[in-house]
């Protein structure tokens, strides 16, 4: 998986391990949308950016933030990265979804008659 131009490798979000990880950080998003209020917009951009960093970091290990971002802490980078790991999420289930809709229980029964 490439992300703001660095290769991550994968990231198989249907592997068990994965996908409770990705659960995890989906948990810690709705969290922290209610603890924005009442900062200032650096703080904001900040508390923003290390959410998108441990996000990186749980996903594809310690430190990978550095990896992708470097030491820049820019709200507009880390979204369109954040935006770019979902996007690509998303194209797997898009994947699984195709898979298992071939198989569903309403095509088999079409293909029988």
């Amino acid at each position: 998986m490439k992300v703001n131009g660095v290769e991550l490798g994968d990231l198989d979000i249907f592997d068990v391990d994965i996908s409770e990880k990705y659960e995890k950080v989906l948990e810690r998003i709705d969290t922290s949308k209610t603890e924005v209020e009442n900062l200032k917009a650096s703080e904001v951009i900040r508390n923003q950016c290390e959410m998108i960093f441990g996000i990186f970091n749980d996903l594809f290990g310690e430190d990978t933030h550095k990896k992708v971002f470097g030491d820049k802490v820019n709200l507009r980078v880390c979204l369109n990265a954040f935006a770019e790991l979902v996007d690509q999420i998303n194209s797997q289930k898009d994947d699984i979804d195709k898979l298992t809709n071939k198989y569903s229980s309403n095509r088999v029964q079409k293909r029988k008659k």
